[in-house]
């Protein structure tokens, strides 16, 4: 090995006698490679199975420690852009189609665009595959320079991977802030280690550590950051914020279950149809145990879409904006939009989003095809499911608990058809849990906790919780959201409000295509809407009516119809079963319940680590300039010593002098006290006289401790910045 390349270590020795410096250096760049791969787990763990990134990240880093010993950095920085190309290889491979994909390049770079500004790989078609793909390159190549001694060129690869996960938003502040660390943890150390000193400047690396945290609180700033400790909650929509409908329909990509939310009474369209419907706005695949993420691309509207499988019945709606709006609501399924005013893309779900905003008064028409078969063709249809359909729809998390699949086992071991499944886990839902707005996010896997410790929710967590639940028994569904059919004016025309926004389940069929179900109750949720309407009204609310929903009775319509037979097989085993706060309705112990609130909040993890970084950085800034010997001395001159007299007149002479010598005189070695303050203030001088009487004389009393306090404080109040209360002694005796 070449002096040039700063190789630190004997062959066959490796790590023997490793230095403190070193170790750190390599820690630092094992922490951001740490936060680079847990972004990775993370995907992993809500795709599927995370094992495999195990191997792949223990070879890698093998390889990295191994070839270091063999090969040079340019030689190594090729085997990584290899690793790069191979793992775009794997992935392109992977896609629907394989290299024909190829030939839609422009798309490709289209998606790597949007990677780079905020696009979660959790949306990537096959992001479990992408995230193994992503991995072994960084790893390797950050290591092989680590082990070699360039520790910041390592870190410097580690952090290039954490920032593209930054960018794609999928990255936490928590993450984000310990790949930082990491960074300036190699650097620092790293340049300790190749000067050979014994961390001398440890000062100094906790000083850079604190910039970089507070710098990395602004992380939100980078497109498609995520969990920053700036607060992005109660987005903004029309006047209202934290609102069922923000939450859901224009959630986007992404759709976050949340906690306390609020009904909007504004009206968002008039629909014009032969029947109500579920006016749908998206439908969401991929679970991530905290919410949902609808994954696959955007493409632009060229013409109709294909229609369902097996019979159907066609429904024409004519939608028409009553203020500005950025969604294309359609009755499932669409397969056609005409005369709308902005352009029109499609989500590979076949839901339509506009690209720029709805004004008030502008309309489209939607054609739609609505299946008709009935329920006794449902339960025949078999779970014969296109196998892109059953790999992209029955996927849930690597953490959900087992106790859900064991739950719905038990519910639904009477039904032996997915339909009469799905219909039981509705029912189950809608008859043993109450509605209500007002509730606390869980933490945790949202349906895991809905379903075995709470005992209320809105639409949301009953929609998760069945689609988990269905999952679990290998049945494709999906979380969809959008608008009820809302208020019905005319025998076909509807008023569509905020409050009408809702997310419910749709279950795929083969032969039919995707059947909703709704686990909501009902009246519940229509009660608390029409309050709130009447609240509206009653206070003068403005956009709360038509000119035709004012003059009509309240009508909330009616839906498409649910697929009926007789003889339905199945029960409901649990059907209205009370149980008490803790304690899930199966009779198994769901957990403590919530306890009180403590008044004061107290800061999450998170919050501590970065408040202790920030601290200690503080503590060594001062340190290295000096300022926590100044504020010392400060202290140190207004806070006398009282356990006696004596002591308190010796405590104020010292500090007297320390006020002589601030202001340029040195007091030589062996100097008496009248000596060094002959030339000094009255006040001085006689504090100077106190101190030889209690140090050589017949001694002092309270009262010449009281006035040595008093010279020294009105020699402080003319000399210093700072307030000078001293702190006097004790008048009474000891």
């Amino acid at each position: 090995m070449s002096t040039a390349d700063g190789v630190r270590w004997r062959a066959g020795a490796l790590f023997d006698r490793l230095p403190v410096a070193r170790a750190a250096a390599l820690g630092g760049v094992g922490l951001t490679l740490g936060a680079f791969l847990s972004v990775l787990h993370g995907v992993l763990v809500v795709t599927g199975d995370p094992t495999r990134l195990y191997y792949v990240v223990a070879g890698a880093a093998l390889a990295g420690t191994v070839l270091a010993r063999f090969i040079r950095p340019r030689v190594a920085a090729a085997v990584g852009v290899a690793g790069v190309a191979a793992g775009m290889y794997l992935y392109v491979a992977s896609l629907p189609g394989g290299f024909g994909f190829l030939a839609l390049l422009a798309p490709m770079l289209n998606d790597a665009a949007a990677l780079l500004s905020g696009l979660s790989v959790l949306r990537v078609v096959n992001a479990d595959v992408w995230a193994l793909a992503a991995a072994p390159a960084p790893v390797f190549l950050a290591w092989y320079l680590a082990v070699r001694g360039r520790y910041g060129a390592g870190a410097g690869v580690a952090g290039a991977g954490l920032g593209l996960v930054v960018l794609t938003g999928d990255a936490t502040t928590a993450t984000t802030l310990a790949g930082v660390l990491g960074v300036v943890l190699a650097v620092a150390f790293g340049d300790c280690d190749r000067r050979g000193e014994r961390l001398r400047n440890a000062d100094g690396v906790v000083v850079l550590l604190a910039t970089m945290v507070v710098l990395t609180l602004f992380v939100g700033v980078i497109p498609g950051a995520a969990g920053s400790l700036v607060s992005t909650d109660g987005v903004s929509v029309g006047g209202e914020t934290s609102t069922v409908e923000s939450s859901l329909v224009y959630a986007g990509d992404s759709v976050a279950v949340a906690g306390a939310v609020e009904l909007s009474p504004a009206v968002r369209y008039t629909v014009e149809s032969e029947s109500a419907a579920y006016w749908r706005v998206g439908t969401y695949d991929r679970y991530t145990g905290g919410g949902w993420v609808r994954s696959g691309s955007l493409r632009s509207y060229r013409g109709d879409l294909r229609s369902p499988p097996g019979r159907s019945r066609t429904l024409t709606q004519t939608y028409t904006a009553e203020t500005s709006i950025a969604t294309l609501p359609a009755a499932a399924r669409p397969t056609a939009i005409r005369d709308v005013p902005v352009p029109v893309q499609v989500t590979t779900a076949g839901t339509f989003q506009p690209a720029s905003p709805l004004q008030a008064g502008e309309s489209y028409t939607v054609v739609s095809e609505r299946p008709t078969a009935g329920a006794d063709a449902l339960r025949e249809a078999g779970t014969d499911y296109p196998e892109a359909v059953e790999a992209r729809y029955t996927q849930l998390p690597a953490s959900t608990p087992d106790r859900v699949a064991e739950r719905t086992d038990r519910l639904t071991a009477n039904a032996d058809n997915p339909y009469d499944t799905a219909r039981v886990v509705e029912r189950y839902l809608q008859n043993n849990y109450d509605y209500s707005l007002d509730v606390e996010r869980p933490s945790g896997d949202v349906a895991d906790r809905f379903l075995f410790e709470m005992d209320a929710g809105y639409c949301t967590y009953f929609a998760t919780t069945m689609v988990a639940m269905l999952r679990t028994q290998d049945i494709p569904a999906r979380f969809a959201v959008g608008y009820t059919s809302g208020q019905q004016v005319e025998n076909d025309e509807w008023t569509v409000r905020g409050y009408d926004s809702h997310a419910w389940v749709e279950v795929y069929v083969p032969e039919t295509g995707w059947v909703r179900f709704d686990p909501t109750p009902d009246a519940p949720r229509e009660r608390t809407e029409r309050q709130r309407l009447a609240d509206a009204r009653e206070s003068g609310s403005e956009a709360v009516d038509t000119d035709a929903s004012n003059d009509s009775e309240l009508d909330r319509g009616t839906p498409e119809p649910r697929p009926t037979a007789t003889g339905d097989p199945t029960t409901d085993p649990f059907r209205n079963e009370s149980r008490p706060p803790g304690v899930d309705r199966g009779g198994e112990t769901g957990g403590d319940g919530p306890g009180p609130s403590p008044s004061v909040p107290l800061p999450n993890r998170e919050q501590a680590g970065v408040g202790l970084v920030v601290l200690a950085g503080l503590a060594a800034a001062g340190r290295r300039t000096g300022a926590d010997r100044r504020l010392y001395r400060e202290l140190w001159l207004r806070r006398l010593p009282d356990d006696s007299p004596e002591a308190t007149v010796i405590g104020a002479f010292h500090r007297v002098v320390h006020l002589e010598e601030r202001a340029g005189r040195e007091r030589e070695p062996g100097e008496t006290a009248r000596t060094f303050l002959a030339d000094s203030d009255r006040r001085a001088r006689r504090v100077g006289e106190l101190y030889e009487r209690a140090r050589y004389g017949h001694g002092v009393d309270e009262a010449d401790a009281a006035e040595a306090a008093a010279h020294l404080s009105d020699l402080l109040e003319e000399r210093s910045r700072l307030p000078a209360v001293v702190r006097r002694p004790h008048t009474g005796s000891r």
